[in-house]
């Protein structure tokens, strides 16, 4: 990820797990997310009928990638408005070895704006797509919140990860693995 953080155990804590234990955590919640998500619209419509034509499966793949992108963005977003980091301090990219994508902070941070990014973009590009087209009936919309709502099941399990750290603490988001670092300042 970007500039190299030493962690330095007099100055810091270290509230984080590694990337592919998360990815192994994140699959079994992922699967109880999509049926969560998947249900209310099951439950109220029935199960959708679809013959897959070849337009729509393309446009919801590149609704998808598109999703995935502002899912990141907005993970940055969250950090720059409620944790005062500026722009020039957020980073993008891809974990090849997970194929996991992430903005990364570099910089400390309140722990609540941290909390707040990392819980943002499952809400806006997961759970909303799901609640309206659940109330409007549209399969497709539906669906592709569902799997962004899977897709924030790691931000889930960093938010239970970090539960512990009080309020008022500042962090830095972990350059590395799921979590981060909690200044002792």
């Amino acid at each position: 990820m970007s500039e190299k953080i030493q962690f330095d155990p007099a100055t810091m804590r270290d509230v984080s797990i590694p990337m592919p234990q998360i990815m192994r955590l994140a699959a079994f919640l992922s699967l109880g997310l999509l049926i969560l998500s998947l249900l209310p619209y099951a439950l109220i419509w029935g199960l959708p009928n679809y013959d897959f034509p070849l337009e729509e499966t393309l446009l919801a793949l590149a609704a998808l990638l598109g999703l995935i992108v502002a899912h990141e963005v907005i993970h940055a977003l969250g950090w720059m408005f409620f944790g005062g980091v500026p722009r020039d301090k957020i980073s993008f990219g891809i974990d090849w070895k997970t194929f996991s994508p992430y903005a990364h902070a570099n910089t400390p941070m309140p722990v609540q704006g941290y909390r707040i990014g990392a819980v943002l973009p499952g809400i806006i590009t997961g759970m909303l797509p799901v609640i309206v087209g659940t109330l409007i009936g549209h399969g497709w919309l539906t669906v592709l919140g569902a799997f962004l709502v899977t897709g924030a099941a790691g931000d889930l399990i960093v938010l239970w990860v970090i539960r512990g750290v009080p309020n008022n603490a500042r962090v830095l988001d972990h350059p590395t693995n799921a979590g981060c670092y909690v200044l002792n300042d």
